[in-house]
């Protein structure tokens, strides 16, 4: 068991009236098993308690990249763009270097494989302006929209932390987000359903972001939901190797909530 270094508890009251802990553990050497080191936070609903690696570095803003693909889904299904799982998304024929993205898409299979073409789509429908008021009211990251209208979750300014795409999520499960149904928030949990076991269900959307030319920032965000309470999640690293370590983002943060017995 790695040792447990720091536990602060703030004087704030939570909505249920308890006092919120974060207690700050060390995750490092699961980091290090894949050559990288990142950030990692949890939060705890039933205990109001976060639990965070690298505190600091979960209040670090970065492109949030596909994992707006989650609040994108659900703004595609709240202006009428796509009305279930079942539309069909058609393919214009452009060849992609992804080849699952050759093809004829529907909402789960767009989000299951970060289907680009799919989602600049519904931006071209939806239009920046539609957007900024959503993202604001979502109080998402910094809810700077000035970059490309049809990617700017890609490149630009637009930047949030793991603490923040937890206070999202944390929103977004919970029903809590301004200008979104029960309906299109529920269809968006359903296709963000990760793994799926006995004793728990994990929910999350990857992203990859470009930092530079040689740097990327990979991200795993979502919640796991066990004995019917959810631990929401965020987990980010640097890395000059996407495609190496794309996988890695599952297996750092299984292996962090496995040591935290959450999963098995």
């Amino acid at each position: 068991m790695r040792q447990l270094f720091l536990t602060i508890a703030f004087g704030l009251i939570s909505q249920t009236g308890f006092s919120q802990k974060v207690i700050e553990k060390n995750f490092k050497s699961i980091f290090d098993t894949y050559g990288v080191d990142g950030c990692f936070v949890a939060y705890n609903q039933a205990d109001n308690e976060y639990i965070k690696y690298n505190p600091g570095l979960c209040d670090t803003g970065y492109i949030p990249a596909s994992t707006f693909k989650i609040p994108n889904s659900l703004i595609a299904l709240e202006e009428g763009i796509v009305k279930d799982t079942n539309q069909i998304i058609k393919w214009d024929g452009h060849e992609w270097p992804n080849k699952l993205w050759n093809q004829d898409q529907t909402l789960k299979t767009a989000i299951k494989y970060s289907c680009i073409w799919a989602y600049i789509g519904f931006a071209e429908q939806v239009g920046i302006k539609k957007y900024q008021d959503y993202v604001n009211s979502f109080g998402y990251g910094n809810k700077n929209l000035t970059g490309p209208p049809t990617r700017f979750w890609l490149t630009g300014p637009f930047r949030i932390s793991a603490n923040q795409q937890v206070d999202f999520l944390k929103k977004f499960y919970n029903y809590g987000l301004p200008k979104i149904s029960r309906q299109s928030i529920d269809i968006v949990k359903d296709i963000i359903i990760l793994e799926q076991t006995d004793n728990y269900k994990l929910s999350g959307k990857t992203g990859g972001g470009i930092l530079t030319d040689a740097d990327y920032i990979m991200w795993l965000v979502g919640y796991v939901e066990k004995d019917n309470k959810p631990y929401f999640y965020a987990m980010n690293f640097k890395t000059n190797d996407f495609n190496k370590l794309g996988q890695a983002r599952y297996e750092i943060t299984k292996d962090i909530f496995r040591e935290l017995k959450i999963i098995e």
